[in-house]
Order: C-alpha cells, then sequence, then structure tokens
C-alpha cells in the first residue's frame, strides 16, 4: 500500500518536505560517519536496528530504493515485528507496492513529519494488509484489516479523518491474530531519533 498524495499540493509544501528530508538524510549521514569512526562493523546496514536480529525476528534484505533501515515494533501481546521505514516522499509513494509477499512478523513504518490526514490506497499492492494508524503517542486511532489489493482504477482510499503520525502496515490477518484494536498502544524503537 502507497500514500496517497494530493493531487493540490502547493511548492511550498514540496519545498518543506525537501528539507525535512534533507536534514533526516543529513542526520543519517552524520550518524553513520559516527558509528564507522567507532568501529562498527562494516557489513552492519548503517542505522539497521540491531537488536531485533538478537530477539530472534526475521532480517529482510534491502529491496531496491531500501536503505536497510528498519524499526524494532512491538505490540500489546510482546511480539515483536521488524518494520522497514518509510520516512521520505518517496518511500511513502512506493510503500508495499509490487511486493510479491509480507513475511509473518514483518511489517512497514510509515514516518511523518508532524500530524496530518494521510489516507492510503492499495494500487499496485499484490497482498492484503492490515493497517493501522497512531498518533504521537503511539496509540492506535484506526485500523483497517485484510484490505485488498486494488486491481483497477479506481483504487479506494483508507483511513481515518484524523490527523496521525505514523501508520503502520502489517501481513492481513496480524491484527486479528494479536487481537489489536483502537486505543492499543504499541511500542516502537528507531535506529536514529525521529522528530
Amino acid at each position: 500500500m502507497a500514500l496517497k498524495l494530493p493531487q493540490f499540493q502547493n511548492r511550498s509544501g514540496y519545498r518543506g518536505a525537501a528539507i525535512v528530508v534533507f536534514a533526516a538524510v543529513m542526520l543519517a549521514a552524520c550518524g553513520a560517519a559516527q558509528r564507522d569512526q567507532a568501529g562498527a562493523p562494516p557489513s552492519s546496514p548503517p542505522g539497521a536496528a540491531g537488536n531485533a536480529a538478537a530477539a530472534g525476528a526475521p532480517t529482510t534484505p534491502p529491496r531496491p530504493g531500501d536503505d536497510g533501515r528498519r524499526a524494532e515494533v512491538r505490540i500489546s501481546d510482546g511480539t515483536l515485528f521488524v518494520a522497514e521505514i518509510a520516512d521520505t516522499p518517496e518511500r511513502w509513494q512506493r510503500g508495499y507496492m509490487n511486493r510479491p509477499e509480507v513475511g509473518q512478523n514483518e511489517g512497514m513504518i510509515f514516518v511523518f513529519p508532524y500530524p496530518e490526514i494521510h489516507l492510503f490506497w492499495m494500487k499496485n499492492t499484490l497482498v492484503p494488509l492490515d493497517i493501522l494508524w497512531l498518533d504521537e503517542r503511539l496509540s492506535i486511532v484506526h485500523l483497517e484489516t485484510q484490505v485488498p489489493p486494488c486491481r483497477k482504477d479506481p483504487c479506494p482510499n483508507y483511513g481515518p479523518a484524523r490527523k496521525v503520525r505514523f501508520v503502520l502496515e502489517l501481513r492481513s490477518g496480524a491484527a486479528a491474530r494479536h487481537g489489536l484494536k483502537t486505543g492499543d498502544t504499541i511500542a516502537i524503537a528507531f535506529p536514529e531519533p525521529v522528530d
């Protein structure tokens, strides 16, 4: 699933997003340089969440356009998910498009610079998903389960008429399997600070 960006957004909105993206890239580069100077093993992807592998969670190899950064998402029953981080306009638009599968304990966390209404659609998404919209406190404010792929236009939009800061996509059935519901709070460990 991908974020559906509004068609009417003005240039200043993109300029603001570009500044946020530039700042995030610069912070990531500085952090990677500090880790390299500290003697981090060169095989470790910059910013990769190191505890996921130690906890026995699956680690997904990077795909084209994927920088390998992962967040650790722990839900209320203690289950750990390893989530790709979508924190740029390009990653927001791409999402899980054209992916043949999503692993049992994998996900994607969409990180937005500030709370806003974020509608998603399933255009070019090949597998059904559970989608959770989270506020700044990481509380679930809305969820859609077993959202089907969209095979032809027009694709429906999904999401609440409420501002959120994060959106988490999981393999279809995860919400029911783990009893996730509106009001639950989850924990997310990002490899680098997220503003």
